[in-house]
Parts: structure tokens; C-alpha cells; sequence
């Protein structure tokens, strides 16, 4: 299909833009769920190992309780961007109620800009802080802290870019219901 052609059905190019980005947050979703689930689980067996060492075992391994908290850290990371994709992130909704569509959907867009922006804002100073890690050692584990401190990175980043895709969707949608994907 021809540039011109999409300008002159501007309707069809706004529902395959829609359809293009609800493809590529379904994907994106996919894997964060895959990797929150998978830091879940993870955390789930260190904690059953700490308990079972500590009652079985003549010792029990020091750095299961580090090592939870870095997975429990990158959990909630990795569950940021799923929360802000479905729509389920704290916020002000006190008169959002009193609002009609279009101005619902005006102030929709303008939270999840300010908080892409907030997020590109602080994303620099995020590595900044990350790099620090770089000459740090864990305690326990004995890994780069450069690992732990990449959290705050993830975050931002993640926070940035499914803040300005709902946006977008928000903005293209049509029936006003809001993101859903």
C-alpha cells in the first residue's frame, strides 16, 4: 500500500498503527510476564532453601537472603511496565469521573506523557547511578552491584516506554475505552 493511498484513508492507517502497537506490547508483555514470573518462582525456591537449610541443615547458605532481595528488586521491575500497559497504576481519579470522553482521554494522555517524560527525564542519571555498581562487589554473591543498581535503569526505561505507548493508543483509540492489550 502507497503513502498516498494511506493519506487518503487516513481511517485505515490509524486502525493498523493501533493494531501494530497492540501486536508489539503483546509481545513486550509476554516476555516481562515470562521474566516476573520466572523472578517469582525464583525467589519462591530461594526462601524454601533458606527455610529448609536453617532446620535440616548444619548451615544454611549466606546468600539466599541477598539474593532474593535482587529478585524481588527486578520483579517489581519487570512488573512496572504490565501494570502501566493495563492501565492499573495508582493514580489521582478523583475527578476523573466528572470528566467527559474527550476530556477523559485528554487527561489520560497528559498522566502518561508526564510520566514518560518524568522517566526520560531521570533515565540519564539512572545509569549514571548504575555505573557506580561497576566497582562494587555484592557481599554475598560476589557479582558486579552493577547488577542491582541496573534495576533503577530497567525501570525508567520500562516506565518511559509503556507510558508513551499508552499514550499513543489512547490517542488512537476510537471507542474510548481506554488501553487494552
Amino acid at each position: 500500500m502507497s503513502l498516498s493511498s494511506q493519506i487518503n484513508n487516513p481511517s485505515d492507517f490509524v486502525s493498523k498503527l493501533e493494531t501494530s502497537i497492540q501486536w508489539l506490547l503483546r509481545i513486550v508483555n509476554w516476555v516481562f510476564s515470562v521474566l516476573a514470573v520466572s523472578a517469582l518462582l525464583a525467589i519462591a525456591a530461594v526462601v524454601i532453601l533458606q527455610v529448609v537449610s536453617r532446620f535440616m541443615l548444619p548451615s544454611s547458605p549466606i546468600w539466599t537472603e541477598e539474593l532474593s532481595r535482587y529478585l524481588f528488586v527486578y520483579l517489581v521491575v519487570m512488573g512496572s511496565g504490565l501494570v502501566i500497559s493495563h492501565n492499573r497504576h495508582v493514580r489521582l481519579e478523583l475527578f476523573q469521573g466528572a470528566l467527559n470522553r474527550f476530556w477523559t482521554k485528554c487527561y489520560q494522555i497528559f498522566c502518561h506523557l508526564l510520566a514518560g517524560g518524568f522517566a526520560i527525564y531521570i533515565l540519564p542519571y539512572a545509569i549514571k547511578y548504575a555505573q557506580i555498581g561497576r566497582w562494587q562487589t555484592s557481599p554475598a554473591l560476589e557479582v558486579p552491584m552493577y547488577w542491582a543498581f541496573l534495576s533503577v535503569t530497567f525501570f525508567f526505561a520500562l516506565t518511559a516506554f509503556y507510558s508513551f505507548m499508552s499514550a499513543l493508543l489512547v490517542l488512537l483509540e476510537r471507542d474510548g475505552q481506554g488501553v487494552t492489550s
